[in-house]
């Protein structure tokens, strides 16, 4: 079911397509009624509904089982088969053939509008070109503006110095300001957990005439009243989570560290996902170098990170970078945090 709640929560397909999903992969088939039920059960999110009982209302409480996901992912399904987010349908305007991972990422350094890309047939093959449809004429190899491409990537490579700075930085910001708040959000979350539980336990004993409703009452204002506390005091904490973070950093480092090879030996796919999340601005492809308005903060922290630790002196510094732009300076550890985001 955790499959099924990640899916629901892109919000890419119906809940019905991914039920039938799940009957393709499981022997015991689920109803319509019986999957709708399921995923707007709070139990996958750790938590228990207790109806109304005498004078206490209905309300939720922690349940003595493991949490099978988030309750932000459970909220954020909710609102999906609710109609309060709308699906988000893949994008599929631009389709590009495996000779052009740069179409519709480039404009014309002539005129400015958009450049396309077409093949044409020759005597014995088929030559691949990015075009300008406009009257300007500008007409390249993609073969050319491809190369050159992936030679500005291996730029933005980063060095095993560069890894280790990066990974300590990350690491110990991330202790400071994750690990030890979620440390203390457990030690929140058991006592209240505590505190339900003795409350329960005074709830057997009034049923069984052991206390008085006197007697029950005081108890649990007692405790309720610590809870609520505890409850207000758990909503200032970060949300904690099962994620690997050590495990999810070494993998986008490892990425980064190998940037040009996941790139030129991935899939049309995976090549327009990268030059996606590196440039959020149009390319302009010139002679034989890129001009862009603004690139990534990874990859430019990385570029500059890179130059700053080595000690050749024929180092590659800005001047002789494939990419020419202009960067809003950022925080470093900012920059650390995209690399979960852009390649992960």
């Amino acid at each position: 079911m955790n499959w099924a709640f990640n899916e629901i929560a892109k919000g890419v397909l119906a809940s019905n397509q991914i039920r039938k999903r799940v009957n393709e992969l499981t022997i015991k088939k689920v109803s319509r009624t019986s999957f709708h039920v399921a995923i707007r059960n709070p139990i996958y999110y750790g938590k228990v509904f207790l109806e109304k009982h005498k004078d206490e209302e209905a309300h939720f409480v922690n349940g003595q089982h493991e949490a099978l996901i988030s309750e932000d992912l459970f909220n954020r399904v909710q609102e999906i088969l609710d109609g309060k987010r709308r699906l988000q349908r893949p994008n599929t305007k631009i389709l590009s053939g495996e000779h052009f991972p740069l179409r519709g990422f480039l404009v014309c350094p002539k005129c400015g509008k958009n450049i396309t890309a077409s093949a044409s047939k020759g005597r014995n093959k088929r030559y691949y070109y990015y075009h300008c449809n406009a009257t300007c004429g500008f007409r390249l190899r993609a073969e050319l503006i491809n190369s050159v491409f992936e030679e500005g990537l291996k730029q933005l490579e980063m060095t095993e110095p560069a890894k280790k700075l990066i990974e300590k930085v990350f690491l110990d910001n991330y202790q400071k300001f994750i690990k030890a708040p979620q440390d203390e959000r457990k030690k929140i979350s058991d006592e209240i957990d505590r505190l339900n539980s003795r409350i329960s336990l005074a709830r057997n004993k009034l049923l069984s005439e052991v206390i008085t409703d006197e007697e029950y009452l005081e108890i649990k204002k007692e405790y309720k009243d610590h809870v609520e506390k505890l409850e207000t005091q758990l909503n200032d904490k970060p949300i904690e989570n099962n994620v690997d973070i050590p495990k999810l950093l070494e993998k986008a480092l490892e990425t980064l560290t190998n940037i040009w090879k996941v790139y030129t030996e991935g899939d049309i796919a995976v090549k327009r996902q990268i030059i996606g999340s590196i440039f959020p601005e149009k390319l302009e492809f010139d002679e034989n170098h890129y001009r862009t308005t603004r690139i990534n903060a990874v990859a430019h922290y990385i570029f500059q990170i890179n130059n700053g630790l080595s000690q050749n002196k024929n180092r590659r510094n800005d001047n002789n970078n494939h990419f020419s732009c202009y960067v809003d300076p950022q925080d470093i550890t900012c920059c650390i945090c995209l690399c979960f985001v852009v390649f992960i």
